[in-house]
């Protein structure tokens, strides 16, 4: 009868119970008192403080004994933070790199350490001091020091034994590192795990007569790593461990080779191991080895061998105790859908998948705050559970624990913490069966059950078209002119595919309304239908034209002189530079009434010809860009003395003294983009002048609208708006040497004269705007102010989407600002850089030295590159495909101004042209040496 007496003692003395929280405090503050020298005192009294201390000992069972065995850091991690605890135990496990010994000591020398940090995290994180994600990213990152020290201790072992033949004996772990997956990857991290490693080895590192054994070595490598992670029966674990491999009894599955990895993952019936390792990050070891080991993998994984539908499917319908598990799995199917495309989505936390999901339009926003906030919740629950019992559980069942689990999460009664559980895996499951489901599923309940077949209209529309029933008249209307023209035949003989190609363009109902007023403008003299017939050479460049350009080449179907550009043969006449296209198609005289109206018109339709000779792929994007921005400054030019002809003879005489500039610095003078203006006058120029000003802003707003407006800018000037907008000479260099911000100074230095009165003020004005590099402010002051407010922008003006060209960093406007602080660095010993074209300017310090070709030509490059993109959004109006989704042909056009074959290789190109921007800003602006650009800047 003892038996059960005893039993039921034991379980007593195991019971969790809240009574016994106040005298075990009281225990915790003398052994506090004892270990630090004296009791902290009011520090520990806050009421706050005193009620986590009474949750932690009336409520865990483990971290209580924790607090215990080390008041030390439960104090410091309750006063200080979690931090100082965090830093010492780090510092103590680098001491541990050379311990020897077997699994035994690597337990017993790395378990004080583990228990120290568990104090302190969970303390923080109970005191609301750590969010989760902070807690989860801080055992993620002292489990892999844990990890890296374990393996360096063990393979050292066996080398110092013979065991294993290294090279460099310094260098022992190459070619040999550690792979995780699932929660250590992700940084979802639970106090005591499961650690989902494998150990992996290249076999070629190991020569000499034990290459053979290596095999078996770690294979005990791997068991000893096990008993050292999950210690002895009746011991608290560091971790619990898992590997995708094998069972892991006797270390099967722990460590195996790369070749044999591969092989495995290669072959059929591998979809779990693909699953597993799509999604891993090397943690320990020879990073160098695993990086080209997990690009490997994703060439496997992605490209050659993608993981079944099957599999997918099993995944996602996968059952298990853990609160966490729908989420988990969420997270997971949105990794093997997206990650192949987006690699942000393959080692990323749950919560950050949800969010980045959300923002790329996958799970509706509110759909990713429920499962943020029920991920969390399910963590504290499993994280608060785990500390409590110390070992990897998942689920609860004693009462007596329930009721702590309760308590600790912050619910009265374990019943109300089971069901906002229960509630938030119900909606994870919900959400995971919509994505796994797709919108398919429920757009066929919006369908009519009765009617299997549907209208040409509905068709239409399906292709992308607005109004079908509106299109439909359309295209009878031609069918009726084409079989005028061409005979009894349907309109879809005369041109087959039309409507598809026109749908797969990024403005279909533009194009169809270009191309019907195209055929009342060609009327009779042209045969419009020839241009879009079967095997036409015209025929892709008209609809790409019409249905992405469609803004900027209507003027083409306005006239039927202007048309007659649509029906020229092009070759090797068609102009290929800016400087071709305007000596062909020069601005008119700024003379007489319509001067003005004129110059309008030339704009315009010069714009037309250039857009739609790029569309049919006649004139390359380059010239296109060089030719729009002379375009831009002949007008600025031409409308300049068209105002001044124009004005009353006050204002004319006034204008006589001004010359007129214009900044380089924000990039190429393209559609959309705003014109920063300035005046510079040779005496004060008075009222007169000021009028003449606003007069010829006026001019600039009349000269189009849409894509053709010209967006005057004049507010960097002397005092602001509340200056005047034309100084005179005096205070314009004041205003360069006291008032310009660094922004406007680089602006300044790459300002340019287009226009003036007469010789005298422009020259006076040239050398005003030269003078602003001479000395008017130390560089490397300016500099340091210059990346402040650069650093302030992109906080404040975040980019939207990768596309956001102008705001992403290493984009279009960073590469301008490379640009011109080279051109202020040099521009006084090499004033010929302030009128050159960014191109020749990067040449000519090239050539003298002053940074290497290698700088030059990538700086040249990307803003090339970074101009041609800008110029198809401008032309299309596109903004990103977050607000307007590419389709097939517009992106083929966006992949030639890119240079690439294909759009999805676009955001690639981005991301690289951006990097390269970025380490040539670092180093040219910020003055930090750059191991991946050959470039310096002298003096």
């Amino acid at each position: 009868m003892a038996a059960p007496t005893t039993q039921a003692a034991r379980t007593a003395a195991d019971k969790i119970d809240p009574a016994r929280a106040p005298a075990a405090l009281e225990r915790w503050r003398r052994a506090v008192a004892d270990a630090l020298g004296g009791d902290p005192g009011a520090p520990l009294d806050r009421p706050d403080r005193r009620l986590l201390m009474l949750r932690v000992f009336g409520a865990t069972r483990r971290l209580a004994e924790l607090c215990m065995t080390h008041p030390d850091a439960a104090a410091t991690a309750l006063i200080d933070g979690a931090s100082p605890v965090l830093a010492e135990a780090a510092r103590d496990m680098t001491a541990l790199d050379r311990g020897v010994g077997g699994p035994d000591a690597l337990h017993a020398a790395l378990a004080p350490l583990k228990n120290r940090v568990d104090v302190a995290i969970a303390i923080a994180e109970m005191s609301g001091e750590w969010s989760v994600a902070n807690a989860t990213a801080a055992r993620v990152d002292f489990a892999e020091r844990m990890v890296e020290t374990g393996l360096r201790w063990l393979v050292r072992a066996a080398v110092k034994r013979g065991e294993l033949s290294v090279e460099d004996p310094e260098n022992f772990l190459r070619g040999v590192f550690v792979v995780a997956g699932s929660d250590f990857a992700h940084e979802d991290l639970s106090p005591f795990g499961p650690l989902d490693i494998i150990v992996l080895y290249d076999e070629k590192a190991f020569g000499g007569p034990t290459a053979r054994g290596a095999d078996r070595i770690f294979v005990r490598i791997g068991a000893e790593l096990r008993e050292a992670f999950e210690g002895k029966p009746g011991e608290y674990p560091l971790y619990g461990l898992r590997t995708p491999l094998g069972s892991g009894v006797g270390g099967a599955g722990y460590a195996d080779s790369i070749a044999r990895v591969k092989a495995t993952a290669s072959g059929p019936q591998a979809d779990a191991l693909k699953m597993w390792l799509g999604a891993a990050r090397v943690v320990a070891g020879d990073r160098t080895a695993g990086g080209a080991f997990l690009e490997e993998m994703e060439q496997i994984v992605w490209s050659d061998n993608p993981i079944a539908m099957e599999a997918l499917r099993s995944f996602v319908a996968q059952k298990d105790t853990d609160p966490r598990g729908a989420f988990r799995r969420v997270a997971g199917l949105c990794r093997l859908a997206i990650g192949g495309l987006r690699p942000v989505f393959r080692t990323a936390s749950a919560r950050e998948i949800f969010d980045t999901a959300a923002n790329s339009r996958t799970l509706s926003k509110d759909a990713a705050r429920r499962l943020i906030a029920g991920e969390e919740l399910a963590h504290i629950a499993v994280s608060r559970l785990q500390i409590m019992k110390g070992a990897a559980v998942t689920s609860v069942e004693r009462e007596d624990e329930q009721n702590a689990l309760a308590l600790l999460c912050g619910f009265c009664e374990y019943q109300d913490l089971e069901a906002a559980l229960n509630g938030a895996r119900v909606d994870a499951a919900n959400t995971l069966r919509r994505l796994a489901a797709g919108p398919q599923q429920e757009i066929s309940l919006y369908r009519n059950g009765e009617t299997e077949k549907e209208g040409d209209a509905d068709k239409l529309e399906d292709l992308g078209f607005l109004n079908g029933q509106s299109l439909s008249e359309a295209v009878d209307n031609w069918a009726r002119r084409a079989e005028a023209r061409l005979g009894g035949k349907r309109f879809s003989a005369h041109a087959p595919g039309l409507l598809t190609d026109f749908g797969e363009t990024q403005h279909p109902n533009d194009a169809v309304r270009l191309f019907d007023q195209l055929l009342e403008t060609a009327g009779e003299k042209h045969d419009v239908f020839a241009l879009v017939g079967d095997g036409a050479a015209a025929r892709n460049g008209l609809v790409d034209a019409f249905g992405s350009f469609g803004a900027v080449v209507e003027p083409l179907t306005k006239s039927p002189e202007l048309a007659e550009t649509l029906f020229e043969q092009t070759g090797a006449e068609t102009p290929q530079s800016g400087k071709e296209w305007l000596g062909r198609f020069t601005p008119p005289a700024p003379k007489g009434k319509t001067a003005l109206a004129d110059l309008a018109a030339w704009r315009r339709e010069l714009m037309a010809r250039i857009a739609y000779n790029v569309a049919t792929g006649a004139t390359g994007f380059d010239a296109a860009v060089e030719a729009f921005e002379q375009i831009h400054i002949h007008t600025l030019t031409n409308a300049f003395d068209i105002t001044r002809e124009a004005a009353p003879a006050a204002e004319k005489k006034a204008g006589g003294g001004i010359a007129l500039h214009v900044f380089e610095s924000d990039g190429p003078h393209l559609p959309g983009a705003a014109t920063h203006v300035g005046f510079i006058a040779r005496e004060e120029a008075g009222d007169d002048g000021e009028a003449f000003a606003k007069r010829y802003l006026h001019a600039l707003n009349e000269l189009g609208e849409g894509v053709f407006a010209i967006t005057p800018d004049v507010t960097h000037r002397p005092c602001g708006l509340a200056g005047p907008m034309v100084p005179d000479l005096k205070a314009f260099k004041g205003y360069v040497q006291s008032e310009a911000v660094a922004h406007e100074q680089i602006m300044l230095a790459r300002g340019r004269v287009i226009a003036a009165g007469d010789d005298k003020v422009e020259e006076a004005a040239r050398d005003a705007l030269r003078s602003v590099v001479a000395g008017a402010r130390r560089a490397d002051i300016l500099f340091r102010d210059l990346d402040r407010a650069r650093a302030q922008r992109m906080r404040r003006e975040r980019a939207s989407s990768d596309w956001d060209i102008d705001r992403l960093e290493g984009g279009r406007t960073d590469v301008e600002l490379v640009i011109s602080t080279l051109i202020y660095k040099h521009a006084s010993a090499h004033p010929f850089v302030q009128d050159a074209t960014p191109t020749e300017a990067l040449d000519a310090m090239a050539r003298s030295g002053l940074i290497s070709e290698e700088t030059a030509q990538s700086l040249s490059s990307a803003r090339q590159f970074w101009s041609r993109l800008q110029l198809a959004r401008a032309l299309s109006g596109w903004s990103d495909p977050l607000k307007s989704p590419v389709r097939r042909r517009f992106g083929g056009l966006i992949a030639r101004a890119a240079g690439v074959q294909k759009f999805e290789q676009v955001r690639p190109m981005m991301r690289g042209y951006a990097d390269e921007v970025t380490r040539s800003y670092a180093q040219i602006v910020l003055g930090r040496p750059c191991m991946n650009i050959a470039s310096h800047a002298a003096g």
